[in-house]
């Protein structure tokens, strides 16, 4: 597979075409927390069969923080690394998939590219994805951040909880939103789920 030639979204598409193929083969008789163990395995063979596989060992980078799902490296310039092990997913890949696309849609300045997959230091399968580094002159203030999302037509359930009629975002608090040196919010690492 020739990335350098590849849309942005390409494999972040192919991704999610995999997993939710592979929910459906599932079917109904596979009990739900078998469906990532077996969406996991097809990506797994997806990685191999089209050389995906990222060694942070020959890249230039440095170890920036780890989180509940991510490890985060820093390029020194201008990219940010998260190795993602899909632990807010769910039972279900698909869930990730969904929070990506959506959280590119909505927060189009600091947008989330896979470019391919890699083990984290615990050894657990991950999605890699890049951002770009913010330049931030501080954390967002929790009024800015409602701001904010009440001008992208979400309403605020809660302090750091936001709904419009097809998404959920939580975690909207103010170490995962930066106030950039310009002047502008970044939504570096929110969680985002289809309403239900």
């Amino acid at each position: 597979m020739d990335r350098a030639h590849s849309s942005v979204n390409s494999l972040l598409e192919q991704a999610a075409c995999i997993v939710r193929r592979s929910k459906e083969t599932a079917g109904t008789l596979e009990p739900t927390e078998s469906y990532k163990r077996g969406q996991i395995e097809e990506l797994i063979s997806f990685a191999d069969s089209n050389g995906l596989w990222i060694d942070f060992n020959n890249l230039s980078v440095i170890y920036l923080d780890k989180g509940g799902e991510n490890e985060v490296f820093y390029d020194g310039a201008a990219t940010v690394y998260k190795l993602n092990n899909f632990e807010y997913a769910g039972d279900n890949l698909e869930n990730f998939f969904i929070r990506i696309t959506a959280h590119n849609k909505f927060f189009s300045n600091v947008p989330y590219q896979m470019i391919g997959f890699a083990y984290n230091s615990l050894h657990e399968f991950c999605a890699v994805l890049i951002q770009p580094h913010i330049k931030a002159e501080r954390e967002a203030t929790e009024d800015e951040i409602t701001d904010y999302m009440q001008a992208l037509g979400f309403e605020m359930d809660y302090l750091d909880e936001y709904h419009n009629d097809q998404y959920e975002v939580f975690d909207a608090v103010p170490n995962n939103v930066l106030y950039g040196i310009d002047g502008d919010l970044y939504f570096i690492d929110t969680q985002i789920r289809l309403k239900g």
